[in-house]
């Protein structure tokens, strides 16, 4: 079977050649993943109500840039495919009208906050946390046009297939968010000379504000890497940056990916919140095992993004043989990345649990087994990542973003909400007791998760082998 072909080492599209692609991506993944997990577990040692609240609230957020984060970010497939097809002047062009609509999305998310209190009042989650996942969410939406315009300029490098730049920037991002998170949320008292300098801590709005401050140098790198003189003569970075044509090519094939993208992030928001609303302990686990998760999937979305990069280019030189064998490389790779983590998620849970500082042995029980639900959710989203993005990379954006919308509310959303107020009714209540009661809906949201990733990786990798990608282009 071709899904067993083994790649050779060397060669265009061998291992080694999607590696160079992959890996940076990989390794700028990794650090926005650890960016996630250490802000986890520094407002765990702070106050685990501060862990509980941080996670809903930043998953609404990003949430809510989904649709111009999934726009923005596809402007590398048309950097690929321009690159590919040898006209590096529109690839440069690309990237502006991705930066303007990054803008846009800035504003938006902006606009969002007028309505924190009564989206979080909304999702009706303990009392107590609140008035933190408002503030947390308030600050993260103020300054929303930080990660978008850098996802705008971080295509530049990222569809010409340079990834070692996106490498370094997010490690330089990585490299302020700690050390600026731990002083915001602990505080800091220190001497300069004569003068007593004192940061006060603050806690969850510690966290927000130092991801922000750690986003902003990563935009200034990536604003001065796309200034420089040899990009503008090669790539007219700086003259005319408004192309209408390019800008509706990047609104028609880009809107699927930005529509799927936040649906998608929508219907895992609905599980998050219907979890919350069981127990502050079942929300407080769900973090621990999706922030162990997150760890783990950002990596993922490196091998991915390679796909989507070789695909692209391949199709923009005409070269199919090269995108598949590009994407059968990406596959080896991100099923052994996978094949590693699922033995640390199931072999070594307590690796993690050490990190969070969990006192509660409830928390602890239901985390370990979250994990195992997780490592299989892990093994399946590997091809969901992988195969989505292949056939995005030519341009099939709106296959994706039907299937997402189909199986993502028919299958996941609908259902874990039937199975939620079904199992905190008062008939379930009083048949099984509350306790149990609790403890099958937990699982049942957990189950129905596993199965919508399950089928959701096998719809796309059936939509790769169908092999319609190869006909398709986002370019003239």
């Amino acid at each position: 079977m071709n899904f067993f072909k083994i790649n050779s080492y060397h060669g265009r599209g061998g291992i080694a050649d999607v590696s160079k692609v992959a890996f940076p991506l990989v390794i700028a993944s990794i650090g926005h993943g650890v960016n996630l997990f250490t802000d986890r577990v520094m407002l765990s040692n702070y106050a685990e109500a501060a862990m509980a609240a941080a996670f809903p609230a930043g998953l609404t957020s990003f949430t809510m840039s989904c649709i111009f984060l999934g726009i923005v970010g596809y402007a590398g497939v048309f950097v690929a495919q321009y690159t590919g097809a040898g006209l590096p002047k529109n690839a440069g062009k690309a990237v502006w009208q991705s930066v303007f609509l990054a803008l846009i999305g800035g504003s938006v998310m902006a606009l969002t906050t007028i309505w924190a209190r009564e989206i979080f009042n909304w999702y009706g989650h303990d009392i107590s946390l609140r008035p933190m996942e408002v503030g947390y969410y308030q600050i993260l939406s103020w300054f929303g046009f930080v990660p978008l315009v850098s996802a705008a300029f971080s295509t530049f490098w990222s569809g010409r297939a340079k990834t070692g730049f996106i490498m370094i920037v997010n490690l330089l991002v990585t490299s302020f968010n700690i050390p600026l998170n731990a002083v915001l949320i602990f505080g800091l008292k220190f001497s300069l000379g004569s003068w007593q300098i004192t940061i006060p801590e603050m806690g969850i709005s510690g966290a927000a504000w130092g991801t922000i401050g750690a986003g902003a140098i990563g935009l200034a790198a990536y604003l001065i890497g796309f200034s420089t003189p040899e990009a503008r003569k090669c790539f007219g970075t700086w003259s005319n940056p408004f192309a209408p044509d390019i800008f509706k090519r990047l609104l028609r094939f880009g809107t699927p990916n930005g529509v799927q993208l936040v649906l998608d992030l929508a219907t895992f928001n609905i599980f998050v919140v219907l979890l919350g609303k069981i127990s502050v302990d079942v929300l407080t686990a769900s973090t621990v095992a999706m922030s162990a998760y997150s760890l783990a999937f950002n990596p993922m979305i490196g091998f991915g993004q390679a796909a989507s990069i070789l695909v692209g280019q391949g199709v923009g030189a005409g070269d199919i043989a090269f995108a598949e064998r590009s994407v059968r490389s990406c596959r080896l790779l991100v099923v052994c990345y996978s094949a590693v983590m699922l033995i640390v998620f199931i072999i070594f849970p307590e690796v993690i649990f050490q990190m969070f500082d969990l006192e509660s042995e409830k928390v602890r029980h239901l985390s370990r087994i979250m994990l195992i639900f997780t490592s299989g959710y892990l093994l399946f989203d590997a091809f969901n990542i992988l195969y989505g993005n292949a056939v995005k990379g030519a341009g099939d954006t709106r296959f994706v973003m039907w299937v997402g919308i189909a199986l993502g509310w028919l299958l996941y959303a609908l259902p874990c909400t039937a199975a939620y107020f079904l199992l905190s009714s008062q008939w379930a209540t009083g048949y099984f007791g509350e306790a149990k009661a609790q403890n099958i809906c937990v699982w049942t949201l957990w189950w129905i998760c596993d199965i919508y990733i399950i089928l959701l990786g096998g719809a796309f990798y059936w939509r790769y082998r169908q092999g319609k990608w190869k006909k398709m282009n986002v370019i003239d």
